[in-house]
């Protein structure tokens, strides 16, 4: 067994880099923005933007957000995973929190993983909570599902606004830059570097996947992460075929 390095040091968390994903998120991305803007320890708000063909750029920037282009092939370090990495390195924040477009982060949910940040030094990131903005009960279970696996298996995934301290991963080159799956990557590698932590929160994702494609998404996320998690012990798995197929099932 690897030992942990000990990159998890005990250098304080002023400044929080706040990076957005994005890609035609017109309809979201100023609420996204501007729940995060305002906030004391929040130095700079990066979208990354996989050259959007709607309003997402000039929006973003309208809400005080500086816009980087991130556009290339999902086989060459394109994709969701590019796009955040990308925006790590383009970060000055002592800590990163990684935002998906169509989530609400509040700020006390800012204030509370920078608190855990400073408090225990050897944390090196972890996931906040998230809720899914719908009332309907059935997301409720979704909602308690994602929390244990989270929580318990210290796997989590985007929309729980995965943070860590940005110089020990950047320096370790920890974040992947493959199209998906970079979130369940992403927490696994983490492990190298320190203690992860999981906060019960309530920042706010959308549920239109699951209104769009229905309980499939459910099965489908559950059969795709287990055989991810099983390749990737033998092999590096076909991120751009699960890319493909993932983004297929929307149209």
């Amino acid at each position: 067994m690897k030992k942990r390095s000990s990159a998890a040091n005990t250098s304080i968390c002023r400044t929080l880099s706040i990076v957005i994903p994005a890609r035609n998120e017109e309809a979201c991305i100023e609420r996204c923005i501007r729940s995060v803007v305002g906030n004391p320890h929040v130095c700079e708000i990066l979208v990354v933007d996989a050259a959007s063909d709607d309003r997402t750029q000039s929006l973003a920037q309208e809400a005080g957000a500086r816009v980087l282009i991130h556009d290339r092939p999902i086989e060459n370090g394109g994709g969701r995973g590019g796009q955040i990495k990308a925006g790590i390195e383009a970060a000055i924040g002592d800590a990163v929190a990684v935002v998906h477009a169509d989530t609400v982060l509040p700020g006390t949910e800012i204030d509370r993983l920078m608190e855990v940040l400073n408090r225990c030094p050897k944390i090196i990131g972890g996931a906040v909570g998230c809720r899914l903005d719908s009332s309907s009960r059935r997301y409720r279970f979704i909602e308690r599902a994602n929390d244990f696996r989270a929580a318990f298996f210290k796997i989590s995934f985007g929309d729980q606004v995965q943070f860590f301290r940005r110089v020990p991963v950047v320096a370790h080159n920890l974040f992947p830059d493959i199209p998906i799956m970079e979130d369940v990557e992403f927490s696994i590698r983490l492990r190298r570097l320190g203690r992860r932590t999981y906060l019960f929160g309530n920042a706010l994702a959308s549920a239109r996947r699951w209104e769009q494609v229905g309980g499939k998404n459910a099965a489908w996320v559950i059969k795709n992460v287990a055989i991810f998690l099983f390749r990737r012990l033998t092999q590096r798995p076909d991120t751009a075929r699960i890319y493909r197929q993932y983004y297929n099932s929307l149209k």
